[in-house]
């Protein structure tokens, strides 16, 4: 159930999957002209695209040293040989830093004057950098407080944390952290899931010291903190949906939890859903989701404890994206794994590789940072490399052809089947995924997760469920497209990202190597303060020619209870039309009713619930047991089997409502 939509600020953004990724490289000579490598396509086959990893140069001239790196939401940061900050990408909330908002830059441009720069972090939509004089400055978002300057306001430009003798910062998109030289670790911010260390669960805007002592390294992201003391143990707390906090279960933890009882750790990087480590001897650890291959152990599995990084490599460095992993090993050679959907790891790998492969570069690697779903590196040389996901300008490579618009062809081939006689079935869903209007910074349900990282965790919860059709609801046109792309082709849509916010406010998605539309058109039923466009489409299964009618809905909640009223009314009216044809119709959706809905299906139409109920002689009876708002309806001689609301770990991260799933067999 959701307020009306309302204009917001985009957060949510058009993914780059592209046909092909473009391999640029910056060659420098003599006056610094720029010059492109030909585009490399990927293995035959594969849908995800890869870019390999090139220096990225300013044309004209030869590019400064940089010294730092840091790759984060959607934005980027380094710190030149001169010591002064550069970002570029997304500036939605001022997180470059530049003392303006808007749509950002592809181009880096010189946060502030000054020349005094030491490290630097980049958060979800925030970054914090300290200095030489070790004093602590931060900007952008700060709607939990996670700039530590006592309010809850944007920054567009540096603002000083109070405190001395900062040396390290981490940041996420809810909650920063960072050590001060006599080895003490302060943290603030949100504080929902116990990700702050300290006591009480409420948001802290101003630096609250963890308890402890000998703190050295800190990594903070999503929910979850972790860790290093100087004797060599680690440490971790906050959100453990996945077992990212390597405490070998699942359990959420309010104050620093040691990890094992090993003392050689000495660096730790934290993602949304997993994390690595590595000791001082160079082994590497990893831990949390592993569906994607993040870990790096040769399989598709998660873990609660840490499990060696396979190859046996002595890593320098260790950092994590969400989804994907890296180290640099004692060579100065960089090693990564896992997802590869953007070109993140810039090997040129199939995404969800889930052993360390080699990425080759225009020298060797001596820094690394990787953000959501792209990452930034160092060579030895000074230059700067950064590869994935471009659709803010991250990666700083304007003007190139690896900024183009999602690619939504299919992962396969429709199958070549002989059709066949028989029974149809398939699993069916409706998954609610919060639109970006809700989840945005400020908005009302702003502690959930950005709306560009629930796209990944929807299209990761949609395979997870095996759901062959399913009805989406309150996405907008962005965050449709990366749900489709983060799909890697797998799903198409109607209606389609090019019908707007308000065009895919409800929408129906499918296999495409399950089902191919026949026939897609749409209903206009009221929602709130307007009608709204409901997809209705026809499919044909691929394997047995039978068709299935689908109408995907979402009903105005709350008081609102005539606008439901007159919304199902001519819903119900076109359902009856469509089961005139003879073609089974489905009905799905979040229509914020509970047992109200059923008795006006049953009694207007043949359909039923999934979770059963009973009409007979002007009585109905509701289904048996708890009832929420999103609903499935079939046929009435369908069976259902295996109904479920689902709240898998995915699910959870992507949606505070729960996704009905039912494999249903047409007789």
């Amino acid at each position: 159930m959701r307020l009306p939509l309302r204009p917001h600020a985009p957060t949510g953004a058009l993914v780059v999957l592209a046909a092909l990724v473009v391999l640029v490289a910056t060659l420098l000579a003599g006056a610094g002209t720029m010059a492109r490598a030909a585009d490399e396509p990927r293995s035959a086959g594969a849908s995800a695209r890869s870019a390999a990893v090139t220096a990225v140069d300013a044309p004209a001239r030869r590019a400064p040293a940089v010294r730092r790196v840091a790759a984060g939401g959607e934005h980027s940061c380094e710190i030149r040989g001169d010591r002064t900050l550069w970002c570029w990408g997304r500036n939605t909330y001022g997180q470059l830093g530049l003392d303006r908002t808007g749509p950002g830059t592809a181009i880096p441009e010189q946060v502030g004057g000054s020349t005094a720069w030491a490290t630097v972090s980049a958060g979800g939509a925030s970054t914090c950098a300290t200095r030489t004089d070790a004093s602590l400055w931060c900007w952008g978002v700060n709607h939990r407080g996670q700039l530590g300057d006592g309010t809850r306001d944007v920054r567009l430009e540096p603002t000083r944390v109070a405190g001395r003798q900062w040396k390290q910062v981490s940041t996420g998109w809810f909650h920063t952290c960072a050590t001060r030289a006599d080895s003490t670790l302060w943290c603030w911010g949100d504080d929902s899931a116990g990700q702050l260390g300290v006591p009480g669960d409420q948001d802290r805007t101003t630096p609250t010291r963890v308890p402890g002592a000998d703190w050295k390294r800190v990594s903070v992201n999503g929910w979850s903190t972790c860790a290093v003391k100087g004797d060599g143990s680690l440490w971790c707390w906050g959100r453990n949906l996945f077992g990212q906090l390597g405490v070998g279960d699942n359990r959420d933890r309010a104050e620093p939890t040691r990890v094992g009882t090993g003392a050689t750790w000495s660096g730790v990087s934290v993602s949304w859903t997993h994390a690595c480590a590595r000791t001082g001897a160079g082994a590497v650890s990893c831990w949390g989701r592993g569906d994607q291959g993040q870990l790096g152990t040769g399989a598709l599995a998660g873990s609660t404890s840490p499990v060696a990084v396979a190859g046996g490599h002595v890593a320098k460095r260790v950092a994590v994206g969400e989804g994907s992993s890296c180290l640099i090993d004692d060579a100065q050679r960089r090693w990564c794994w896992g997802s590869d959907v953007y070109g993140q790891l810039g090997d040129g790998s199939a995404p969800g590789g889930s052993s360390p492969v080699p990425v080759v570069g225009p020298g060797t690697w001596t820094d690394l940072s990787l953000g959501w779903l792209h990452g930034c590196a160092r060579t030895s040389e000074g230059q700067r490399a950064c590869v994935g996901n471009d659709e803010r300008g991250q990666t700083a490579v304007p003007g190139t052809a690896a900024r183009q618009a999602p690619s939504t062809s299919p992962s396969t081939s429709p199958r070549t089947v002989t059709r066949r006689e028989g029974p149809l079935s398939f699993r069916i869903a409706t998954f609610n995924t919060v639109g970006n209007g809700h989840t945005r910074p400020y908005a009302h349900d702003d502690q959930l997760a950005p709306a560009r990282m629930r796209a990944e965790w929807t299209a990761r919860a949609l395979r997870t469920l095996d759901a062959d059709v399913v009805g989406v609801q309150e996405q907008t046109a962005e965050q449709l497209a990366a749900i489709l792309a983060a799909g890697e082709g797998e799903y198409a849509s109607f209606q389609t990202p090019a019908s707007g916010d308000l065009g895919v406010e409800s929408a129906l998605l499918w296999r495409r190597d399950v089902w191919k539309p026949v026939e897609r058109t749409v209903i206009r039923t009221q929602f709130i303060s307007r009608e709204l466009d409901r997809p209705v489409v026809l499919l044909e299964h691929r394997a047995t020619g039978r068709r299935i009618w689908v109408m995907a809905v979402h009903n105005a909640p709350w008081e609102y209870q005539a606008k439901r009223d007159k919304a199902v009314r001519a819903q119900l009216a076109r359902i009856n039309e469509l089961e005139a044809t003879g073609v089974p119709v489905f009905y799905v959706g979040d229509m914020n009713e509970k047992e109200t809905i059923v008795c006006k299906v049953m009694a207007g139409t043949t359909l039923r619930s999934a979770t059963g109920g009973r009409y007979a002689d002007g009585r109905c009876t509701p289904p048996r047991g708890t009832m929420r708002v999103d609903w499935l309806f079939g046929p009435g001689d369908a069976t259902w089997d295996g109904y479920a609301p689902s709240r898998i770990p995915l699910v959870r991260l992507a949606t505070d409502h729960w996704v009905p799933v039912s494999r249903v067999t047409l007789p």
